[in-house]
């Protein structure tokens, strides 16, 4: 079997170049917007198109259309994207329509993302101090609060702001902001670097150098006077062109674009034999700042740049009676609306599984089992939900991870969804893949079919999509070189 990447991550990964805001929930209350100066209006419609590509090869298109209104902005995004993923090439779509205020906060959203495996909808609104969120996703509606000390903004329409604000060179800007793909916040630095000449289809043109970081990375932007975006790049080899329409809406001829999934691949420079069988992997880790990443704990041991894995042994372990009792452990029972345990289908799937089965250790195999018997493995482009994946019995490794996540929670066996590297035939690929409470943290991987995950499996981060976003500081940068496998 072939792994693949946390598509959720790929696709956050392309939301950088359209502007899609990248974030994460925070416990702490973010600073106030910045507000330096009177916002110059926009007015008159504004409508932008561009070609996306990977590393010089075309792979989609966006467009966004801005429209003033009386109080404020209406802004329209769209996006169409061919990611082949280990030979299977496949089309996602998304579209945003936000409603902006007149200093470009967001008021309202309607967000849809659609593929031929899911397709997903949020809707948002602002008031009285909450965004009151509507989701729906695998025929269920969630509704959710989110508390919020003002309006976030929308990256989307962040730049024409900034441009018409005069802001000080050099100095970093803070801005509250929203994602409606993983109804998540965080906050986004915002720096005018200067302003250059840049050369766009055979023309140059001045332009304003705009950085954005979020998450470890860094989007670097070149904006014409108008706010209109000219170009767009990652570290990571994407980028983003203006074009007009009919140029942007022109794909590869290629067949099949690169393979974005071996592209971002972490090859070895010596293979790992019959990785399986080993119980202690110890690697060198370079390329990035390790103290980003909460690499030292369970099975993991970190000694400066070095990582020791250790398998764990079933055998020592002291299992219990579920559902557990335990008050620390209640995040990792909770239902969510991406992982709904207490969905009444979730629930009764779990009591098939289990049969009656009351000893955590035992319930865990049971579970593993059905769901790498139960699902079709195939790459899958979607924002993953268990109770999705329950319909369509298909996916990759997210869609495994949050359908055991989703059974073993409503069996009342704490568990939780962690994201790193896996090896395979050569190379570390991404991968997310499950942890269960069982007297200590014990690795689960429901696609390869493994109870404990092999040593290979390393771990980087822990948590929903909104915080597996933090990956994307790896991607081009992570180097292992393996010092022993035993």
């Amino acid at each position: 079997m072939i792994v693949k990447r946390s598509l959720g991550v790929a696709i956050v990964l392309f939301w950088c170049l359209m502007n899609i805001l990248l974030l994460r929930r925070e416990l702490w209350a973010p600073p106030a917007p910045v507000l330096l100066h009177t916002v110059t209006a926009i007015t008159e419609p504004m409508e932008e198109w561009w070609g996306i590509y990977y590393r010089g090869e075309k792979i989609g298109y966006a467009a966004q259309k801005i429209t003033p209104e009386t109080e404020g902005y209406l802004v329209w995004d769209s996006s169409l994207l061919r990611l082949n993923l280990l030979g299977t090439v496949k089309t996602v779509e998304t579209r945003l329509q936000m409603t902006a205020a007149a200093n470009w906060a967001l008021r309202e959203f309607d967000f849809d993302l659609r593929s031929e495996d899911v397709r997903f909808k949020a809707r948002g609104k602002v008031a009285a101090g909450k965004l009151h969120l509507e989701v729906e996703s695998g025929g269920q509606r969630t509704d959710k609060e989110l508390p919020m000390s003002q309006p976030p903004y929308l990256l989307a329409a962040l730049k024409p702001y900034i441009v018409t604000q005069n802001l000080e060179l050099g100095k970093e800007q803070l801005f509250s902001t929203f994602d409606p793909s993983t109804l998540s916040q965080q906050i986004t630095t915002v720096t005018v670097e200067g302003r250059e000449q840049i050369k766009i289809g055979g023309k140059t043109e001045p332009a304003l150098r705009i950085r954005q970081r979020f998450k470890g990375i860094s989007v670097v932007s070149w904006v014409d006077g108008s706010g209109r975006t000219l170009k767009e790049e990652t570290p990571t080899g994407l980028s983003l062109v203006r074009q007009k329409e009919e140029e942007a809406k022109i794909l590869a001829t290629r067949a099949t674009p690169l393979d974005l999934i071996s592209q971002t691949s972490v090859p070895l420079e010596t293979p790992i034999a019959e990785p399986t069988k080993k119980n202690l992997l110890k690697v060198k880790l370079s390329g990035f700042n390790l103290a980003h990443f909460p690499l030292n704990g369970g099975r993991q041991r970190l000694t400066e740049d070095t990582l020791e894995i250790q398998r764990e042994d079933l055998n020592r372990l002291r299992s219990y009676r579920r559902p557990i009792r335990d008050a620390s452990l209640a995040p990792y029972l909770q239902s969510t609306p991406f992982l709904q345990s207490d969905h009444p289908q979730i629930r009764a799937l779990a009591v098939r599984v289990l049969g009656g089965e009351a000893d955590a250790l035992k319930a865990v195999e049971r579970i593993r089992k059905w769901v790498y018997d139960g699902l079709v493995k195939v790459p899958t482009v979607s924002i993953p939900n268990a109770l999705e994946v329950l319909q369509t019995r298909r996916g990759d490794c997210n869609e495994h991870t949050v359908l055991f996540n989703a059974i073993a929670r409503a069996s009342g066996i704490p568990a939780r969804t962690v994201v790193g590297v896996v090896y395979l035939r050569g190379a570390f690929y991404y991968h997310a893949w499950s942890e269960v409470w069982l007297g200590q943290w014990i690795s689960v991987d429901s696609v390869l079919d493994q109870f404990p995950a092999d040593v290979t499996h390393i771990k980087f981060l822990e948590g929903d999509i909104d915080r597996q976003i933090d990956i994307l500081e790896l991607i081009g940068k992570l180097k292992i070189k393996v010092v022993e496998a035993s």
